[in-house]
């Protein structure tokens, strides 16, 4: 899912500290958030690509179209762009995902909050209806589930 959210310019983040407190771009702590890590790991992770996976579909010109690795950055930065420089700290913390080890600089930006919300939400909504299927009376594999197994193809 890619969510663009227009804000009027009062409300729009202006600083550093206003960015940060919505937007990260670095691994949770597994420890202490392990839902939203398990989330990031799963969904907010680009890659593998560069010289290692040159074949990879962002690849254009031997070179990532989508700018990563992102460089390490300690804190957020405001551009005169208009586009902020997240915060992508050096800290060290490396995660494999499948055969590849991605440090912050492969973690593309998210809201925690709309990712827990959302994306959990999904992921228990399926697994709702994948059980309800499985428990479908008709026994037809073609019912769609929306609180019980009526309505048919």
């Amino acid at each position: 899912m890619h969510l663009l959210l227009s804000l009027f310019p009062c409300d729009r983040p202006s600083t550093p500290a206003q960015v940060d407190s919505v937007i990260h771009a670095y691994w949770p702590d597994p420890q202490q958030e392990p839902i939203l890590f398990n989330i990031v790991k799963h969904c907010m992770v680009h890659g593998p690509c560069g010289p290692a996976f040159p074949y990879a579909p962002c690849i254009k010109n031997g070179k990532c179209s989508k700018g990563f690795p992102k460089p390490y950055q300690q804190h957020t930065l405001m551009t005169t762009e208009g586009y902020p420089t997240y915060a992508c700290p050096p800290d060290g913390q490396s995660y494999n995902v499948g055969k590849f080890a991605a440090d912050n600089r492969w973690i593309v930006p998210y809201n925690p909050y709309f990712l827990l919300r959302y994306i959990v939400s999904v992921h228990n909504h399926l697994d709702l209806i994948f059980h309800m299927q499985v428990q479908c009376p008709h026994k037809c594999g073609m019912c769609h589930v929306f609180g019980s197994c009526e309505i048919h193809h």
